[in-house]
């Protein structure tokens, strides 16, 4: 927010045009015990330089890490500073509703182009204008399914999708009557076939399978699609890397219905957990079931190209019982930053990342297994994460691991998975902290041993 600093004799301009002596009138009709009644206690005035001496000393009671190894979900990865310097520009600040395309040609032709590149990486037809996260999105994506296929009132949902997702799945499908979710195993870190066999029939609407999942595997949706298809299900890819579609075949073009997931790794910052970007891609037969607005290009009355609102099918538009989604707003500025990064890195500089991203995982994965501690769990390809078992003692290990300044993965054992670490390596990973990392852990094992 700007500050826009008044000089006294304007603040006195500004209270005799309402009519007001001062400023302490304008809270009239405030009750008098909810009133402060004396000066705040703040410290005393200071210049810049100190108050900037003052923040650093309590940003320094943070414990800061200048290397990270966890992902599971959010994925740390450069941000090129163009994309401040063009987000910050002015000409954002007041394009707020693209609802009146007269005034908002620039919010729509950047939506429009979010939209292209995402249905490009997912390899179909339509996308939305963005949703909150990945979790929404899964959601959406799933009542979607149930809408499409009419009669089909069950979800069968991977227990290799995020346990986070997973979570917003059960609590959305709560609000449901007559839907039901039902969670399929995994064998040997991706879907089990004949589980997701077993309970596929004539009631399931959908599939949702993780491409990558959680656990970093590969999921295979070519042969997940031949079976969903032959039930007459959709099949729905959850991706919450969506640098992946730099490296892995579009879900679209292996057989997925419906793709959707978390694409906040492309130009937006991990700050503390967000904020995050919803995506959700469909094939052309779906598009008047996708939750949300979709911006269309068009032509003028003297056939000039422009941009407007195509698809609105929201409760600000219609009746709130024939709405496809109550979510009433989207990451518009977060979609802005993804198409902003996605255009500087173009489809060449997208796969270099990616190939970075693959190359980083897989010798950090090596280096590990390295040291005694260290098993693998499974053979499955993986992109830039992967899980593996420690057998010795993670508290000792993880302590060890912050004194140095490093975030180690994720322990995988709150989530039914007892000793398995989550790992995950992107292109801001050096082989220097690499190294580093195998260095402190072996430490640790040779003190423990």
């Amino acid at each position: 927010m700007r500050y826009l600093p008044t000089a006294p004799a304007e603040d006195r301009a500004l209270l005799d045009a309402i009519g007001v002596k001062a400023p302490e009138d304008l809270l009239s009709g405030v009750p008098a015990d909810l009133l402060l009644n004396r000066a705040l206690d703040l410290p005393p005035t200071s210049s810049e330089l100190e108050v900037l001496r003052d923040l650093e000393r309590m940003a320094d009671k943070n414990r800061r890490f200048r290397t990270r190894f966890l992902g599971a979900g959010a994925y740390a990865h450069f941000i090129p500073t163009a994309i401040d310097m063009q987000v910050g520009r002015q000409e954002w600040f007041t394009a707020y509703t693209p609802y009146q395309p007269e005034i908002s040609q620039g919010t729509l032709q950047h939506i429009f182009e979010y939209q292209t590149i995402i249905c490009d990486l997912a390899g179909l037809d339509v996308t939305n204008a963005s949703l909150y996260d990945g979790g929404t999105a899964c959601l959406e994506a799933a009542l979607m399914a149930v809408r499409v296929q009419k009669k089909r009132n069950r979800v069968l949902v991977s227990a290799g999708l995020h346990p986070h997702y997973r979570e917003v799945l059960r609590s959305g499908f709560a609000a449901h009557e007559g839907l039901e979710l039902v969670e399929v195993a995994l064998n040997d870190g991706v879907t089990d076939p004949s589980d997701l066999a077993a309970k596929l029939d004539e009631s399931v609407a959908a599939v949702l399978v993780g491409y990558p999942n959680f656990l970093g595997c590969v999921e295979n949706l070519e042969v997940a699609a031949q079976t969903v298809h032959a039930k007459g299900a959709l099949l729905i890819s959850v991706t919450m890397e969506a640098l992946a579609f730099g490296w892995l075949e579009a879900p679209g073009n292996l057989g997925a219905d419906i793709a959707c997931g978390e694409a906040m790794s492309f130009g937006n910052k991990t700050s503390f957990g967000g904020p995050f970007l919803g995506f959700i891609a469909v094939k052309d037969a779906h598009k008047r079931e996708i939750p949300g607005r979709v911006v269309g290009q068009t032509k003028d009355l003297e056939g000039r190209m422009g941009f407007v609102l195509t698809l609105t099918a929201r409760e600000q538009h219609i009746r709130r019982d024939k709405a496809t989604s109550n979510i009433c707003s989207n990451q518009g500025l977060i979609a802005l930053r993804a198409n902003m990064f996605l255009q500087l890195a173009g489809p060449e500089g997208l796969t270099g990342l990616a190939t970075q991203n693959v190359a980083k995982a897989q010798y950090l994965q090596a280096r590990l297994l390295e040291l005694p501690d260290w098993k693998a769990v499974n053979g499955r390809p993986f992109f830039n994460e992967f899980a593996l078992q420690y057998t010795g003692d993670w508290k000792a290990a993880e302590e060890a691991m912050h004194t140095e300044g490093i975030l180690p993965g994720l322990d995988l054992t709150p989530y039914g998975f007892q000793n398995h670490i989550l790992w995950c390596a992107t292109e801001i990973n050096t082989r220097t902290q690499i190294e580093h990392l195998i260095e402190v852990l072996a430490r640790v094992a040779s003190v423990v041993g």
